[in-house]
């Protein structure tokens, strides 16, 4: 499998958003009540605000090839501290997306490899994020040496009670 991870540019900027919106609906509605992730979306997959991510020059956006089909979305911020980590130190993976028919298929651990890259060539010393404490991201996770910090609360208020627990995970880099 050929995997191949691109900037987002403006001109791609309506692709990462349409992926955005679809792999996350095809991952969480669950979450929501009425199953109705428009506050997520209008936070997250509006041209408006990945334009405004473009211009962050902290912000990474970038879109995942598996061959010459995108199949999902990457988002990390490069400078995001978390205690006891400066924001020199630590990198925020935000988001991963991947189209529901390339899940499970390896696709994740070969996207997650090249964050880490990407982070200890940005002389990151900490990778971190933050999963729902139900699903299988958390057990995705684990399973590559992610430890859990802490845990959280989804802040957004239209997502049901029994779903907001959420965890902040971290990974200490290693240079290999």
């Amino acid at each position: 499998m050929e995997i191949n991870i691109r900037p987002v540019t403006p001109a791609t900027c309506p692709l990462y958003c349409n992926l955005g919106i679809k792999a996350y609906k095809e991952h969480y509605l669950h979450l929501w009540k009425n199953s109705d992730p428009s506050p997520y979306i209008q936070k997250s997959f509006t041209m408006d605000m990945v334009n405004s991510e473009l211009k962050d020059s902290s912000s990474y956006l970038f879109l995942i090839y598996s061959g010459d089909k995108a199949v999902g979305i990457l988002k990390i911020i490069k400078d995001a501290s978390i205690a006891p980590y400066s924001s020199k130190q630590a990198i925020f993976l935000e988001k991963i997306y991947l189209l529901n028919e390339y899940s499970g298929k390896g696709l994740g651990g070969h996207v997650l490899s090249w964050v880490e890259t990407y982070s200890l060539n940005s002389n990151k010393k900490i990778l971190w994020l933050e999963t729902m404490q139900k699903g299988q991201a958390l057990n995705f996770y684990l399973k590559n040496d992610f430890k859990i910090l802490r845990a959280k609360n989804h802040p957004m208020k239209e997502v049901l009670l029994d779903h907001k627990p959420m965890y902040v995970l971290f990974k200490k880099l290693k240079n290999t």
